[in-house]
């Protein structure tokens, strides 16, 4: 039993501007991720008085979520909270080696 796909030119064009689509809300997650992360950028280029990229920013941040769901009380299993203290560990020793 043999199976043949033919692409006609409608296909073709439908496929090449649901192509266009995608990298055109790519480009636009990508625009409003860095216009949300350039005045965090600014801060903490403030505060550590020297210049910061993106992904130095990203790995405060991140250091930063794992820190709160680490240390502030909720309601978690032990072992969810000592994954979370692990991930902040990994997350500090990332941004001391990066920075």
């Amino acid at each position: 039993m043999e199976k043949n796909l033919i692409l006609n030119a409608q296909t073709a064009t439908w496929l090449l501007q649901a192509r266009e689509t995608s990298l055109s809300i790519t480009h636009k997650l990508y625009a409003i991720m860095k216009k949300t992360l350039t005045p965090l950028r600014k801060y903490y280029s403030a505060v550590l008085e020297r210049p910061i990229d993106v992904r130095q920013t990203l790995l405060l941040i991140q250091a930063q979520v794992a820190f709160v769901l680490a240390a502030l009380p909720a309601e978690c299993p032990l072992l969810l909270r000592a994954a979370f203290a692990l991930w902040f560990g990994w997350s500090v020793r990332v941004c001391k080696q990066q920075l």
